[in-house]
């Protein structure tokens, strides 16, 4: 006890009026700043939003008989890993799947994708606008 009086700092409980104030007001105030950043963390999700694979994508895209989930997964694990390294990821809807072939080709070399890879990436967006959309 001695210590602690000596030292009131290493008591790990508040003591007397003031000092359960000063905690209750700095507990208001930590859960404050957690309910504003849940908050941004809630609305930068939903602005970039990549919906998960499922096997209607693979089936969507009648067409292409290379494309499965396999693929697909990998086409998502790296539209979202690699394209976010220079900027946000954009909505999978805001541009026409022509559009989609094209950007994905010409930033494949920036994001040092190998052609396996930048088709998977564009197999993924696509399948998502034709099953989503």
């Amino acid at each position: 006890m001695k210590l602690l009086r000596q030292h009131p700092h290493l008591n790990p409980l508040p003591q007397g009026e003031k000092a359960t104030t000063r905690l209750a007001r700095a507990t208001r105030g930590s859960a404050c700043k957690l309910i504003i950043v849940c908050c941004i963390s809630v609305s930068c999700e939903s602005t970039n939003y990549v919906p998960p694979v499922t096997p209607q994508m693979a089936g969507s895209n009648s067409r292409r008989q290379d494309v499965d989930l396999d693929k697909l997964r990998e086409g998502r694990t790296l539209f979202v890993h690699r394209c976010i390294e220079c900027h946000t990821l954009p909505r999978l809807w805001h541009y026409t799947p022509k559009d989609w072939t094209e950007i994905v080709n010409s930033m494949s070399h920036r994001a040092s994708l190998k052609p396996a890879e930048r088709d998977a990436v564009i197999a993924y967006i696509l399948a998502v606008r034709a099953t989503e959309h």
